[in-house]
């Protein structure tokens, strides 16, 4: 009866997602000749009204802890942990302006694609390193730093909870070259509520814990690389890793 329960709402959590999907999907077309500005604020209503159906249909909520962390007079990296499509919704609350690093496939779903590019997240072309996709990154992340946050995810890709990191160098190699800039390391545990590739949404409070701020001009990439892999998995061991 339980997980009957747990797949009906979950199912209606889904229905309602969508129809709000192709909502903002389409409205993104029409703001796609309007200033940026009016498809963040589309886009930032879709998260939060997706939040919201998250509360209600399924009883997920979350709860944030370390936003006095992220400076107030200038923009940072955030270096997170990736375990759901929950985080690519509800970071665009609290890490505002914010912008994602994302791979570039995502750019090619209809309508949805449009609204990846209008509002400046950056593209990459996952298991191209040459030099040359490297330069055009650094200087993505350079010309948006000048205005929003960036949001990253070291390991490329979602992980499960409780999974042997895997981490990947390429962004220690972005990052070491950007000037002054710094990041603080994201520990979260979405992927115990809404796992990876399952349908099911389970009640409960995601939490999220933003650290301190790490400076890479202060250590070797390598040094720097084992900094922010300690400093995510060691908070990340602390987080629940079952649901209610």
């Amino acid at each position: 009866m339980k997980k009957f329960i747990l797949i009906a709402r979950s199912t209606i959590y889904f229905i309602l997602f969508m129809i709000t999907a192709v909502i903002f999907c389409i409205s993104a077309v029409f703001t796609s000749i309007l200033p940026s500005k009016v498809t963040f604020i589309t886009a930032r209503i879709w998260c939060r009204s997706t939040m919201f159906l998250l509360k209600i249909c399924c009883g997920l909520k979350y709860h944030v802890t370390g936003l006095e962390n992220i400076p107030t007079d200038k923009t940072v990296i955030f270096a997170s942990k990736h375990q759901s499509a929950w985080e690519t919704f509800a970071y665009q609350l609290f890490l505002k302006p914010c912008v994602f690093m994302y791979k570039r496939e995502l750019a090619f779903i209809p309508l949805f694609g449009i609204a990846m590019i209008k509002t400046k997240n950056i593209p990459v072309n996952r298991g191209h390193g040459n030099k040359e996709m490297i330069k055009s990154l650094r200087a993505s992340f350079a010309k948006r730093l000048k205005k929003y946050n960036v949001i990253i995810f070291p390991e490329g890709t979602r992980t499960k909870p409780g999974a042997e990191p895997n981490y990947k160098s390429g962004l220690s190699v972005i990052i070491q070259a950007l000037k002054d800039v710094e990041v603080l390391p994201i520990a979260m545990n979405s992927g115990v509520f809404w796992p990876k590739h399952g349908f099911i949404k389970y009640p409960g409070t995601i939490e999220v814990h933003i650290l301190p701020p790490i400076k890479p001009s202060e250590f070797s990439r390598e040094e720097f690389q084992t900094k922010l892999v300690s400093a995510i998995e060691t908070e990340q061991s602390k987080l629940s890793l079952t649901h209610e």
